[in-house]
């Protein structure tokens, strides 16, 4: 009986884990980092992860999107830098990888030009200034 509890608990604990990686329903706004004209610098672009990141490959740099991330499921500040986004807009089920470099104070995520034009396929989001967005962390498969 006493192992069974354990298998609950510890089951409980990693539904409960993975849940906590991802969310509905958040609002994504954009941002301008413009990451090919300044040769995906995060230094350049002010990033939050700079500290952490700036000196990875270039190829590691360009490999995704940016995004900042401040939403309200998953790891936060330099704990996220790195990681990775799956992103898909609501409106139109269209998803995109992004790699978090920034964190953000709009309790969602501010996703790079080129990433929210790319799920933005029916241009609602931008004619409304963001798009409602589901995301999940995802192997960034570095």
């Amino acid at each position: 009986m006493e192992k069974l509890s354990l298998c609950i608990v510890l089951l409980t604990c990693l539904v409960a884990s993975v849940a906590a990686q991802s969310a509905s329903n958040v609002r994504a706004t954009y941002h301008f980092y413009n990451a090919s004209q300044i040769n995906w610098d995060l230094n350049t672009a002010s990033a939050f992860c700079a500290t952490w990141d700036a000196s990875k490959p270039l190829a590691w740099r360009q490999k995704y999107g940016w995004t900042a991330f401040c939403g309200p499921a998953g790891d936060h500040g330099q704990a996220a830098c790195g990681k990775c986004l799956r992103v898909t807009n609501t409106r139109t089920n269209t998803p995109t990888t992004a790699r978090i470099v920034d964190q953000c104070s709009n309790g969602g995520l501010d996703l790079d030009w080129s990433v929210f034009e790319q799920i933005d396929t029916d241009g609602n989001g931008y004619a409304q200034g963001h798009l409602i967005v589901n995301y999940e962390f995802v192997d960034c498969a570095d």
